[in-house]
């Protein structure tokens, strides 16, 4: 078993986003499932009908951590969120089934699966509109795989005899929940006479309303630990934090940050990468299979020079919020160490008032006293947070998929044919030839005209060549060019054939579910900058990538 657990928490936020950027930032969970969590506008998209634009709701967001909401159409409705540390998000696999019969606004079916291994983990908040009547029948009226190890947790808002205190009323819908969870096999994590609820008052007794249970199949495992109930780790106003460990049948190992391609150029070492690049000889080229290889030895020149100059690129190193100080760190710990009650309100409310007082000074220090690098970056603010993982798919009529390998043989059949038909280069209504006529080779001008329009900062694809660099090749070796193209065009032959193809969903689109239209791909070839620039130079379209 392995020696590094994961630690899960469950809390109740009370819709308090600065609360839970609190959380997140200082939390050593690795997994927080949020009940009530802030949702709100994070980005307002430009709209054709509406001049204040259209709101685009979201969660609290910290970067070091990966956000997991359920699919839904109103923000007010949502109540449940999962956070996942951000590099444990890149070792586990991940699914979220919003389509699964116990998915809804309520509550979160998530499976987490490390090679052979799944735990699946749902999310429940029990919203209680009328005290007669429950909102839990998608959750009666599902079931769980009594296969996977499952672990059930969330706030059920319900008083039960088998776990609230004795001076509690029963709930009405207490008996079928609790039937529901007998006939799924479930057990029962919270010790006996352990409050998850306190409001702090008087007049107000302490609750058990915040429920931990595993089935039978994680129960004989054996890989989950004993349920933590804690008010002093939690900074909720009234709920406790609920902690366990789940360890893993094997050790886990955290993957790394991927490895970026493309270098951190310095254009004050342009001269020295000139001196290193400019000697390199060029082969010569004779035919196809030449000419492939004077691209490939372009490509390899170029990635050699600057490797010797520049350090490869890295992937930030995320650190949370930015505008987190010391006061902020100091006004948490007083939350902590308050003791519950009243005394914890106030500590509370001084958070909050810090929090506030310390994003506003950031926010001003960041605009005013500033430089145009972080102006720039401002003025991106407003496309808002990408998406990191796509969208259920409706790979076929009344049936959709948010398996990984399900929606990219989707994708591959959608945008990719598996037989390409015959097509005659002659056809019947073709018009009358025109005479022959001898075929101009490029010019070195008309290279260096293609360049000067181009910018440095587009993506350089998985080669990491980007504009900069070609500019700078050119400049040393305009030869190296003209031979390749002027060759490339004499030839027939498209020296670049591979590339990356990546599916980014269109702005805007309401279901992403419904039909691919809303989806597009883009290519990043084996040196996409090299290869746009082709196109740019001898207005001829890649015809064989694949």
């Amino acid at each position: 078993m392995s020696e590094c657990p994961i630690q899960i928490m469950s809390v109740n936020m009370n819709r308090q986003s600065l609360l839970t950027h609190s959380l997140l930032q200082t939390t050593t969970a690795d997994i927080l499932l949020i009940q009530e969590p802030w949702i709100g506008t994070v980005q307002t998209a430009q709209s054709d009908s509406d001049p204040l634009g259209t709101a685009i709701p979201g969660a609290t967001n910290n970067n070091m951590w990966e956000c997991l909401l359920p699919s839904f159409t109103d923000p007010d409705l949502v109540r449940i969120a999962c956070y996942v540390k951000y590099d444990l998000a890149r070792t586990f696999s991940i699914v979220n089934h919003t389509t699964h019969s116990l998915s809804s606004v309520e509550s979160m079916v998530l499976d987490f699966i490390f090679e052979e291994e799944i735990l699946r983990i749902v999310n429940v908040y029990h919203r209680t509109y009328d005290k007669p009547h429950h909102n839990l029948l998608h959750l009666l009226l599902s079931g769980l795989d009594p296969l996977l190890p499952t672990l059930v947790v969330g706030d059920f808002n319900t008083h039960s005899p088998i776990w609230s205190f004795p001076y509690t009323t029963t709930s009405p819908w207490a008996t079928e929940l609790v039937t529901w969870f007998d006939n799924q096999g479930l057990e029962l994590l919270n010790p006996p006479c352990a409050a998850t609820w306190d409001s702090g008052r008087d007049d107000r007794q302490p609750s058990v309303l915040d429920l931990a249970l595993i089935n039978e199949a994680a129960a004989i495992s054996g890989q989950i630990s004993p349920l933590l109930i804690s008010f002093d780790g939690s900074i909720s106003l009234d709920h406790a934090a609920l902690s366990l460990l789940w360890y893993p049948a094997e050790s886990i190992a955290i993957a790394p940050p991927p490895e970026l391609s493309g270098f951190a150029i310095d254009d004050l070492l342009m001269e020295s990468w000139l001196k290193l690049f400019g000697p390199i000889k060029a082969p010569p080229i004779s035919n196809i299979p030449t000419l492939i290889e004077a691209t490939r030895h372009l490509h390899d020149d170029i990635d050699l020079a600057s490797l010797k100059i520049f350090p490869k690129c890295r992937s930030p190193d995320p650190r949370g919020v930015r505008w987190w100080n010391q006061d902020c760190a100091v006004a948490l710990t007083l939350v902590y160490s308050s003791g519950g009650g009243q005394s914890k309100k106030d500590a509370i409310r001084y958070l909050r008032r810090t929090i506030a007082n310390t994003k506003r000074v950031w926010a001003h220090e960041f605009l005013h006293h500033t430089t145009s690098d972080n102006l720039w970056e401002a003025a991106a603010w407003r496309k808002g947070r990408s998406i990191k993982r796509i969208p259920p798919l409706l790979t076929a009529p009344s049936h959709s998929t948010d398996d990984p390998h399900d929606m990219c043989e989707a994708f591959r059949q959608r945008f990719f044919v598996a037989e390409h038909p015959h097509v005659s280069p002659f056809q019947p209504d073709d018009p009358p030839p025109l005479p022959t006529r001898n075929l101009l080779p490029i010019t070195q001008l008309e290279i260096a005209g293609a360049l000067s329009k181009t910018s440095n900062l587009s993506a350089p694809g998985i080669s990491g060549i980007n504009y900069k660099l070609l500019k700078w090749a050119f400049q040393s070796r305009p030869d190296r060019f003209l031979e390749i193209f002027n060759a490339a065009i004499s030839y027939g032959c498209h020296p670049w054939k591979e590339a990356l193809v990546v599916v980014i969903p269109k702005p805007n689109k309401p279901d992403y579910s419904v039909t691919f239209l809303g989806l597009r791909r883009v290519h990043f070839s084996f040196s996409t900058c090299l290869l746009s620039l082709s196109h740019h130079v001898t207005n001829y379209p890649s015809i064989s990538i694949t």
